[in-house]
C-alpha cells in the first residue's frame, strides 16, 4: 500500500473540514500540511460525501475500540451533580498510569492557546498546548509513541460518553474542540490576576449590564464544556464557578487532581474561571462539545484515522 493510498482517508477529511470551515486557520494549516506530501495529487484532495455517515460519531467507516482496550478503565465516581444549573464533579475518571502518560505527552505541547494567542489569559503565567490532531500528527511521524495520543482520545470519548450519561442527553453529543492544556507559574511574588478570566463559554459577558449575548465572535454552537485534570503538583489553579454574571466573585471551587472531569452545560448559567497558578506546572484536557452535528470537530475524526492508519501500517 503506498502512503498516498494509506493517507488518502486523512487527506479527504482534511479537504472536507476546509470546505466546513473556509475561513479557520487550522484548516488552512491541515491542508496545507497534506498538499505537501509527496505523491498527493489535486485528485487526491477532494472534501467527502458529507452524508449522515460522516457526521455520525464516531464515523460510520471507523471501527470501535477494541474491548480489550476498554477493560482497564476505572468506573467513574459522581461526586456531585445538579441539574439546575447543569453541573457534575466526578473522580476517578482516569488512572494514575493514564494520568502520567497523558502528562508525559503535555512535554509536547507548544506555546499559546491554539487560537494564535501565546499569552491568552495572563502574562504571569505560560501557557501551552497540544490539540488532538497535532498528537496525532506527531504519532505520525515518530515523534511520540501512538499509545499516547490514542489515549489522548480514548480518555476525551470516555469524558464526553460520561457527561451524556449523566446529563441523560436524548440526541447525539459531539466534540466541537479538544486540547490538552497547562498553565506554568512564572516568577511573580504577588498575584492580584487570575489564571482565566471569569466567563461564559458561549456568550460574550457585558459586565455593566450582566447580559451575556450569545453572538460571534463568541463559540455560540457549544453547549457543554469539561475539563479533566492530569494532576496537583502545583499551588494555587483551583476552578470555580461564579454566582452569576452580575457577581463574578466565586460561589463554588474546585480543587484539580488526577482523573477528576468538571462538566456543566456551557451558557451563562456557568460563568466561571481559575484561580492564579502560584507554583508548579498544572495540566489539563480541556473539551467542548455540542450538540449541532454541523460545527463537529473534524480534526477529531481526522486524529483518528490517522491513529488508525498506523495501526493498520503497523
Amino acid at each position: 500500500m503506498s502512503a498516498v493510498n494509506a493517507s488518502l482517508p486523512a487527506i479527504q477529511a482534511s479537504a472536507t473540514q476546509l470546505q466546513l470551515e473556509p475561513h479557520s486557520d487550522v484548516a488552512k494549516k491541515n491542508a496545507v500540511f497534506y498538499r505537501q506530501q509527496h505523491g498527493v495529487t489535486r485528485k487526491d484532495f477532494i472534501p467527502r460525501e458529507l452524508d449522515n455517515d460522516f457526521l455520525a460519531y464516531p464515523p460510520a467507516n471507523m471501527p470501535q475500540t477494541e474491548e480489550w482496550e476498554w477493560q482497564e478503565w476505572n468506573k467513574p465516581e459522581i461526586v456531585r451533580f445538579t441539574t439546575d444549573p447543569d453541573r457534575m464533579l466526578a473522580d476517578n475518571v482516569l488512572s494514575q498510569d493514564q494520568c502520567d502518560k497523558l502528562l508525559e505527552l503535555a512535554k509536547y505541547c507548544k506555546e499559546g492557546d491554539g487560537y494564535q494567542r501565546k499569552a491568552p489569559h495572563t502574562y504571569n503565567e505560560l501557557f501551552e498546548e497540544l490539540n488532538i490532531l497535532d498528537a496525532a500528527k506527531k504519532s505520525q511521524e515518530g515523534e511520540v509513541v501512538p499509545e499516547l495520543s490514542q489515549l489522548y482520545i480514548n480518555a476525551s470519548r470516555r469524558s464526553r460518553d460520561a457527561i451524556a450519561k449523566e446529563f441523560n442527553l436524548q440526541t447525539p453529543l459531539y466534540f466541537s474542540y479538544t486540547h490538552l492544556v497547562c498553565r506554568t507559574a512564572k516568577h511573580v511574588v504577588e498575584r492580584r490576576d487570575l489564571s482565566h478570566h471569569v466567563h461564559s463559554d458561549n456568550c460574550i459577558l457585558n459586565e455593566a449590564t450582566g447580559d451575556c449575548d450569545k453572538v460571534p465572535p463568541a463559540y455560540t454552537w457549544r453547549d457543554y464544556s469539561a475539563i479533566m485534570y492530569l494532576n496537583d503538583e502545583f499551588e494555587g489553579g483551583d476552578f470555580f464557578y461564579a454566582h452569576s454574571t452580575k457577581d463574578l466573585s466565586p460561589e463554588e471551587t474546585v480543587s484539580p487532581k488526577c482523573g477528576r472531569l468538571v462538566a456543566f452545560s456551557a451558557g451563562k448559567e456557568n460563568m466561571h474561571g481559575v484561580l492564579a497558578v502560584t507554583k508548579g506546572r498544572r495540566c489539563a484536557v480541556a473539551l467542548w462539545f455540542t450538540l449541532d452535528p454541523n460545527h463537529k470537530e473534524a480534526t477529531f475524526s481526522m486524529a483518528e484515522e490517522i491513529l488508525h492508519e498506523i495501526k493498520t501500517v503497523s
